[in-house]
């Protein structure tokens, strides 16, 4: 790309500008003359000659244009949320990477987490050992090629040896934002110092700052982001600047203005060569042509009171299969479709305990699987998977008696192809069209706890009940016929808690309780019950037949036990 010839340097002393060629060819001078221009602040960040800096600003030719991009509502992701057990439920993740080993790692307010799969080991500052971490605030994380750790926190910057357990500190201060470019060197952002670029090798440290009278330095030294692009050209990003920087040399070809960020953006480079540019509203997320100066705002329509609006970008993500995610404040996590010019929006829904927990989302990063994460406004990561699952998800639903709660007792097709599934409500009926019909036993507030479901050769449905006695269900009229444990009747069934259910190969039923097993005589509706060992109450978890009509029943502490409905002899192993 060509560069920049000529670039307007305003002096402390607010002289007419002067013209400086550092270039090979003046005739580009025309065109760059106004638009390569550094801002007129001392290294402190002085603005007090904001008012006739504005004025020359407003002639700097950078085209803009604006789209409005359509947003449409999202449901296909399924977020999962860490347990609030691990100690980063209420946690604000401000970076995420993952090391070589496969180990998760968040950067917080609070210390440094490490994420095996399973729990979080924390590392925090220790006043006595100086190879602990420097601080307690992590402002910036990241992995190098190498795989090394490096992490930013207050006056130091720490690499993490992932063997020995150790830190080592750098002194260079309040490090936001760290890269790497293709040479192996970090740039590291800072808010008042400039850019340093950090040798890992070799320790060397170079820093950059900017000069008032040096219109090929930094436009500022309070710099926000860094990077370089696909094209081996390194950009830097301060407040309202972004700087090409020539790494060579050391000094600054381009200035271009980024006026709706005065506060600082960050900047992100597709597969496709797309720049985007992302910082707070109005224009939160916008492109830039670097070979046109062409700054292309992307605008989300404004919703209605009920409704949020983005009042920021803050993380871009493209994953495996080229899909563009965007984290914001106000509207969750969007998706890029970029076959139809649209976005889809991800958000916050308290009926659905598998959406996004809230709507400000600050970081997103792509494991060794493909999973993205997603760090939160102000509680620990969630994460989701970028291909469609290959099931449908029923979810329980307040208004619903089959919804009431989501524990799933038992599940059964009958021989029409129709699933039942029972819940701790109610024995619900769901159709290979998904709708889904709940049937009770009794009245609303009651109980029905359905934990066993079988077909028998007449077309009933038999429930067990979790201390609800057995259940006959007639579909024809959806009526429910209740048996239940009755002292004084040595035929009633020997107990309400009724755990697994068999219709055998003659077409007797066969009720197993915590009592005893119960078999079934339609004629006089009676039970024969037979009591299996002599050690008390035990649930049964299992009960199947083998071909030679033995009944094999398996239970939670006493083994496996076989038993022979002809001779009612048991076996236990």
């Amino acid at each position: 790309m060509t560069t920049a010839p000529i670039c307007l340097v305003y002096q402390e002393t607010l002289l007419p500008a002067v013209l400086i060629r550092w270039g090979a060819s003046c005739a580009l001078l025309s065109l760059w003359c106004a638009p390569l221009c550094a801002i007129a602040q001392d290294t402190a960040g002085n603005t007090e000659n904001r008012s006739v800096y504005a004025e020359r600003v407003r002639q700097v030719p950078l085209d803009s244009g604006t789209i409005t991009l359509p947003v449409i509502e999202g449901t296909d992701i399924r977020f999962e949320s860490l347990s609030s057990t691990n100690r980063l439920s209420q946690t604000k993740i401000s970076r995420i990477v993952q090391d070589d080993q496969g180990f998760m790692w968040f950067a917080t307010l609070y210390g440094l987490y490490r994420f095996d799969g399973y729990d979080f080991r924390v590392f925090v500052h220790d006043p006595e050992n100086p190879n602990s971490l420097s601080g307690m605030d992590v402002e910036a994380l990241f992995k190098d090629r190498k795989g090394a750790l490096w992490i930013a926190c207050d006056q130091f910057l720490n690499k993490f040896d992932l063997v020995t357990g150790k830190f080592t500190r750098y002194p260079i201060p309040f490090v936001t934002h760290i890269s790497q470019d293709t040479h192996g060197t970090l740039w590291l952002a800072t808010p008042t110092e400039g850019l340093y670029g950090l040798d890992p090798a070799t320790g060397q440290i170079g820093h950059y700052l900017r000069d008032p009278n040096n219109a090929s330095t930094l436009s500022s030294n309070h710099v926000v982001y860094s990077g370089e692009d696909n094209e081996g050209r390194f950009w830097v990003a301060t407040t309202g600047w972004l700087d090409e920087l020539d790494r060579s040399t050391g000094k600054v070809n381009r200035h271009i203005p980024v006026p709706d960020a005065p506060f600082g953006f960050g900047f992100y480079e597709d597969r496709f060569g797309v720049f985007w540019i992302f910082h707070v509203a109005p224009h939160p997320l916008s492109v830039l042509d670097r070979n046109t100066n062409t700054l292309t705002h992307y605008v989300f329509p404004k919703e209605g009171p009920t409704g949020t609006t983005v009042t920021r970008v803050t993380a871009m993500l493209e994953d495996r299969n080229g899909t563009l995610w965007v984290t914001t404040h106000g509207l969750g996590l969007l998706k890029f479709d970029r076959e139809h010019g649209r976005f889809i929006r991800y958000r916050n829904d308290p009926s659905d305990p598998d959406s996004i927990p809230q709507n400000n989302a600050d970081e997103l990063f792509a494991d060794q699987e493909g999973s993205i994460w997603v760090g939160l406004g102000s509680m620990g990561p969630v994460r989701f998977s970028i291909s469609p699952l290959p099931f449908t998800r029923y979810v329980y639903s307040p208004a619903g008696l089959n919804t009431r709660n989501p524990f799933v007792g038992a599940i059964y097709e009958d021989r029409q192809g129709i699933m039942w599934v029972g819940t701790p409500k109610a024995l619900n009926r769901i159709d290979r069209a998904g709708s889904i019909t709940a049937y009770q036993n009794g009245a609303p507030e009651t109980d029905t706890d359905v934990i066993a479901i079988c077909e028998d050769i007449s077309g009933f449905l038999w429930v067990g009940t979790y201390g609800h006695g057995l259940l006959r269900f007639d579909r024809r009229t959806g009526h429910f016929k209740t048996y239940r444990h009755n002292p004084a009747d040595p035929h009633s069934l020997s107990d309400d808690f009724v755990s697994r259910l068999l219709i055998d190969h003659n077409g007797v039923l066969w009720a197993a309780t915590q009592d005893g097993l119960n078999r079934f005589n339609p004629a006089t509706e009676g039970f024969t019950s037979y009591k299996l060992g002599s050690h008390g109450r035990l649930p049964y978890l299992e009960m199947v037949e083998d071909r030679e009509g033995i009944l094999w029943l398996g239970t939670d502490s006493r083994g496996l036990q076989q038993f022979d409905p002809v001779t009612g002899q048991l076996r236990v192993y």
